[in-house]
């Protein structure tokens, strides 16, 4: 095996070592955004008030690798009493849910549900779908309590394996119309899960083994 073959493997083994010790049980659930941000890193945020009102967001990627879409007519950004927000549209049928489709690998994702109405809601499920197909954490009924846009509801997760699916399901509206409460989808949130300290001492020491490896390889002169 030559030098620099031994090098790569050498690297692949570290990353491999490191991943596999990172490895959680199972994903962690947030209902609180302070406790969701202080667990994860780099977050890239979308609250929307960065489009023009009416702006149909079905197909649009609002963050890297995350796009919308609702079983209802239109998704689109709505002005509310305090910011904007994705809104879906109309609400005559008998139920209505807001898909969340997460590519790329993403492990970590939050987002606010805003404004129900009316005071005593029923009922919203929420399911979260994973790529090794776990289906676990699906249909956890959500008992809300008269969420607004000044308070929402923040839902969040951190996972072992990447997201790929998330889906808020309207509860009905008790005493109103026929079809399902009026909420919205605010402040997104992409983020990484905060590394381990077993798994960066891991990382670090390995890389810092490969980097002084590289400087005798060097001391030495090439390989022939």
């Amino acid at each position: 095996m030559s030098k620099h073959t031994l090098s790569l493997t050498l690297a692949a083994a570290l990353l491999t070592a490191a991943a596999t010790t990172a490895h959680a049980a199972s994903p962690t659930l947030y209902g609180n955004r302070a406790a969701f941000m202080a667990a994860t890193t780099g977050h890239q945020v979308q609250d929307f008030e960065g489009f023009a009102d009416g702006t149909s967001l079905l197909g649009v990627e609002v963050l890297p690798g995350v796009t919308l879409s609702t079983n209802l007519d239109r998704l689109e950004i709505f002005q509310g009493s305090g910011d904007k927000e994705a809104f879906a549209t109309s609400r005559d049928g008998a139920e209505a849910w807001y898909d969340i489709t997460l590519t790329g690998g993403i492990h970590a994702f939050g987002f606010d549900v805003d404004a129900f109405d009316p005071a005593t809601p029923g009922p919203a499920f929420l399911s979260f779908l994973f790529a090794d197909g776990d289906t676990t954490y699906t249909e956890i009924p959500i008992l809300p309590v008269n969420a607004t846009e000044q308070d929402p509801l923040f839902f969040g997760i951190v996972s072992d394996v990447a997201v790929v699916g998330i889906r808020w399901a309207e509860g009905p509206e008790i005493g109103g119309i026929a079809c399902c409460e009026e909420t919205a989808l605010d402040n997104l949130v992409v983020a990484a899960p905060v590394p381990e300290p077993g798994t960066m001492a891991l990382f670090l020491g390995g890389a810092g083994a490969l980097a002084a490896w590289r400087r005798r390889r060097g001391a030495h002169g090439p390989a022939r």
